[in-house]
């Protein structure tokens, strides 16, 4: 059998078609449809461009790629395996098919579906508890403050001729008491305690300072154990430490200003934004606020 370039080759010549005009159509390299012809395939650049180059250079011609895509397989096999190929088949093996029950294919993706919820509850948990975890916030009327309720007036004592005189029933209850109880007595209050002041942070440690502006839940993993998962109120200021690494989520990042290491970090994103960020030694100077000077 003829080398596959020189039948090529010689199928060209003999419709007149030079190797210009299929460089030309097919855009491929003059010196590679040459290299092509004379069967020198290591000067081509191999692989799947080889066989593009033969399946352009055929279907220009208005040959059989498939036949000629084969033949060029053929020819870069090594020898022993092109008379293995060329060998009768002695045994002619039916092929066996395996069928599965559609209930075990069924069972088994319910199982795999099942597993893969199990073991990514964790992550789920992480990102979907910014929108379900937030509990209502409770609100005190004066009715339900705790501590004594005011007493009943009581009539005015009687002097010489003066009639006896007493608050008329019914007469509206002066609240403003009640609003400054409540501001001293209730946590969610506008008048609150001073903030407790950080014991002195130990060397080697990251320390997270947060100033609460706006309602946010937040949740921090310190260390890989979680040391906070609830809804804070502007006033309720944390400060947590570790020795590698924060994991936090916001469900409001700008609600929440954050120091590290007693300095400003940049803000962590806008009003209402969900937030997820690690913080360590490594990204630490890219979160704080760059100072002038």
């Amino acid at each position: 059998m003829e080398p596959l370039g020189s039948d090529l080759k010689a199928i060209r010549e003999k419709r007149s078609v030079s190797l210009r005009e299929i460089a030309q159509a097919t855009r491929i390299n003059l010196t590679h449809l040459k290299n092509l012809e004379d069967g020198r395939y290591g000067d081509l650049p191999g692989g799947i461009y080889n066989r593009a180059f033969l399946r352009a250079y055929c279907e220009h011609l208005g040959l059989d790629s498939n036949e000629y895509l084969a033949r060029y397989e053929a020819e870069l096999a090594p020898p022993s395996e092109r008379v293995a190929k060329h060998k009768p088949k002695l045994i002619d093996h039916q092929p066996v098919e395996l069928s599965l029950h559609p209930l075990v294919v069924w069972g088994s993706m319910l199982l795999v579906s099942v597993l893969g919820l199990y073991f990514s509850r964790h992550w789920i948990s992480s990102v979907f508890s910014p929108y379900f975890s937030r509990s209502p916030v409770s609100r005190i009327t004066p009715q339900e403050l705790p501590g004594p309720k005011p007493s009943p007036p009581q009539a005015a004592p009687l002097t010489g001729s003066e009639a006896p005189t007493t608050k008329p029933e019914g007469s509206p209850v002066n609240t403003e008491t009640f609003e400054t109880t409540a501001a001293q007595q209730s946590p969610s209050g506008s008048a609150r305690g001073p903030v407790p002041t950080p014991p002195p942070q130990a060397p080697g440690t990251i320390r997270l300072e947060f100033q609460v502006v706006e309602q946010c839940w937040v949740s921090v993993n310190s260390d890989g154990s979680r040391v906070l998962n609830r809804l804070l109120e502007p006033g309720d200021d944390q400060f947590f430490d570790a020795n590698q690494h924060f994991y936090l989520i916001l469900g409001n990042a700008g609600g929440v200003h954050l120091k590290i290491n007693g300095k400003v970090a940049k803000p962590l994103g806008k009003s209402g934004a969900v937030v997820h960020m690690i913080i360590n030694e490594q990204n630490l100077p890219d979160l704080l606020e760059k100072t002038s000077g």
